[in-house]
């Protein structure tokens, strides 16, 4: 029965697609962005990265069509910038690229409406940038930063993190998201202090400590993959409570048994 039981752990390890390993963060510390890259903002125009890195930046990789994660997130900085004393435009900036060379600047239009509707202070336009791009320019500033995504159907699965930069493109620190989870609509929230601190190290270009942490990972849809493994979980571990209470009775019934034998 007790193999029965790993073997229900292990099955839905087994299930996952091995692709998905290689999505994730490589952390990039101490190395530099290439600034020589030009996307297209929300209005259309070229942009260079090294004419818009020139404060410590905020820098987000979303997909505009999900609907999954990613929004969480960027309304989850919203509501952090509102807290922080920290003047957006005069002591940090934000850019938020899109890594789906499909998007258009009309969809980075859109998402920027939106998301500097829900700010509850002044933010300057220059203050927040979104971008697109061509393929070879997105590949390169990904891989840069050690981002491993994939295309799949629907959408994109790929970690949701910030990075922090300093004015001269170098990456400081990556922020992951932990505060969400599959398939649960959890609001995403950072420290405002951790937040702010970040900010100011990148200011000065102190480099962070490296976390390699386990990336949350944004799925275009809820992975039916993930629903089983919850369901597997939740069924293994009454499984394993109620064997350990049989266990614990049959023992306490012999010893009984046994003793009463003695007498």
């Amino acid at each position: 029965m007790l193999i029965i039981v790993c073997g229900l752990f292990i099955l839905p390890v087994c299930a996952m697609e091995p692709e998905m390993d290689q999505i994730g963060v490589q952390e990039r510390l101490g190395q530099y962005v290439p600034l020589d890259l030009t996307f297209r903002d929300e209005n259309g125009y070229l942009v260079k990265m090294r004419d818009i890195i020139d404060k410590p930046t905020v820098l987000t990789l979303v997909y505009y069509h999900c609907s999954h994660i990613c929004p969480q997130m960027l309304f989850g900085l919203s509501n952090t910038f509102s807290k922080m004393d920290l003047v957006p435009g005069r002591d940090y900036k934000v850019i938020t690229l899109s890594f789906d060379d499909t998007d258009t600047p009309e969809d980075a239009r859109t998402q920027k409406i939106n998301y500097m509707k829900a700010l509850n202070r002044t933010f300057s336009e220059d203050a927040w940038k979104f971008l697109t791009g061509d393929r070879e320019n997105i590949q390169k500033i990904t891989e840069s930063l050690g981002m491993k995504y994939r295309r799949v159907m629907h959408g994109f699965v790929h970690p949701e993190v910030l990075i922090f930069l300093s004015p001269d493109g170098k990456i400081t620190r990556y922020l992951h998201v932990a505060t969400s989870s599959y398939g649960l609509q959890y609001p995403v929230t950072f420290p405002t202090v951790t937040f702010a601190g970040a900010i100011t190290d990148a200011g000065t270009g102190r480099v962070g400590t490296c976390l390699q942490n386990t990336p949350l990972l944004c799925f275009p849809h809820e992975p039916a993959q993930q629903e089983t493994f919850y369901d597997i979980l939740s069924i293994s571990g009454a499984v394993t409570l109620l064997l350990v209470f049989s266990l614990f009775v049959y023992l306490k019934t012999r010893e009984k048994n046994v003793t009463g034998g003695k007498e």
